[in-house]
């Protein structure tokens, strides 16, 4: 596996990642996907073979503050080190910042991707004396 540090990617692997994972309302705008990259403080993505098999992009001010946008790992490549790969890639990028957020859905299903968070030094909210709060449109 090849990790490459770009936020321009080609639109249709983009798209292929993004449906794989079922991230359906990213798709549905696939003119978007340039500005959502390339716009990124931090964008990651790992190869294997030719093939975008995992993406991390960060978004912030590269000084204060990263927030984990998205985290995505082909289906078929799941399990297999590629996100903890981009994340500790990512944790390392951002180690003078001071905050550093990531959110994940809390279903029963995503228990192993909280573990993985933690296991990187990832707390939640609550123990830190914080809320993390969103708007959904």
């Amino acid at each position: 596996m090849e990790i490459s540090r770009s936020g321009s990617i080609d639109c249709v692997a983009l798209i292929r990642l993004y449906d794989a994972v079922g991230w359906s309302s990213y798709t549905r705008r696939p003119e978007d996907f340039g500005p959502m990259t390339e716009n990124s403080w931090l964008v990651l993505s790992a190869w294997e073979a030719g093939e975008l098999v995992g993406l991390v992009r960060v978004v912030g001010d590269g000084a204060t503050v990263a927030y984990i946008q998205d985290l995505l790992v082909d289906p078929e490549h799941q399990r297999g080190g590629v996100g903890r790969a981009l994340l500790e890639q990512v944790m390392a990028e951002t180690e003078h910042i001071r905050q550093t957020y990531i959110t994940t859905d809390d279903a029963a299903w995503n228990r192993h991707v909280v573990k993985l968070y933690r296991s990187l030094g990832f707390r939640p909210t609550p123990d830190l004396g914080c809320t993390t709060l969103a708007i959904m449109r």
